[in-house]
């Protein structure tokens, strides 16, 4: 987006990229934000922080204070401590706990997402969405509806008509909470039941079966009631709205 023109670019000068997922989007981070750059402003809403995560500083108060009540600096949520703070000002990483909540999600774009955004002054918006803090999603550490889902992207678009004339893009991360172990006969090949076997269709090979443990297979089948799928529609259909917006 930001190559020029004249290499088959669009040319742009500033490109903000919010990222909302139960995971820190290092790898994004990364590419865009290793160093200060003025053209990429990353914003990451996530599960984390110190107080999950460890601080940065073995030998911190917080840290020693940490490990006499038995935390241990080696576990936490990946990628682990990255997302904890925000090392330049082209980064704004905002770790939300332990669980991703709709209140904390929402509190978090208004108070500090689109003030930083509108100060940016982007010529687009991308979202990089992910629904893995869905709250039937088998992490289990979310606790959005789909229905959360369409009104962050609709903050997300009205940032954009604020700030760049509604230019935004969404590039879905996906999630886990797809219905794909639905305890069917026609589905499931007999066997075990603790440990049946999903059938992919006559593209897999006849060597290679997946194993659904039950424990998961329950997990997922409160995705039939309302899951991944669904917090897709709820987002395209507040891309939709934004799009017939005057």
């Amino acid at each position: 987006a930001t190559t020029p023109q004249s290499e088959g670019g669009l040319g742009l000068k500033r490109v903000c990229v919010i990222d909302f997922d139960v995971h820190h989007g290092n790898g994004t981070q990364d590419i865009l934000c290793s160093t200060y750059d003025p053209r990429y402003l990353y914003v990451s809403l996530h599960a984390g922080g110190a107080h999950i995560n460890g601080f940065d500083d073995e030998d911190s108060e917080e840290e020693e204070f940490r490990k006499r009540l038995g935390g241990s600096t080696t576990e936490g949520i990946y990628p682990g401590r990255c997302g904890d703070s925000s090392p330049h000002d082209g980064v704004l990483n905002i770790p939300l706990g332990k669980k991703v909540t709709a209140s904390d999600v929402g509190t978090a774009l208004i108070s500090q997402v689109s003030p930083r955004v509108e100060e940016f002054s982007p010529d687009l918006i991308i979202l990089s969405a992910g629904f893995d803090a869905h709250k039937n999603d088998p992490l289990g550490m979310g606790g959005l509806s789909a229905l959360d889902f369409g009104n962050v992207t609709e903050v997300a678009c009205q940032m954009a008509f604020r700030s760049c004339s509604g230019r935004i893009l969404s590039v879905l991360e996906g999630g886990y909470g797809v219905p794909c172990c639905r305890p069917r006969d026609d589905i499931f090949l007999p066997g075990n039941p603790d440990d049946q076997l999903l059938e992919l269709g006559d593209d897999l090979p006849d060597g290679m079966d997946d194993p659904v443990p039950l424990t998961f297979r329950q997990k997922l089948s409160k995705c039939h009631a309302e899951g991944f799928l669904h917090c897709v529609k709820e987002h395209v259909t507040a891309f939709a709205k934004c799009s017939n917006r005057k």
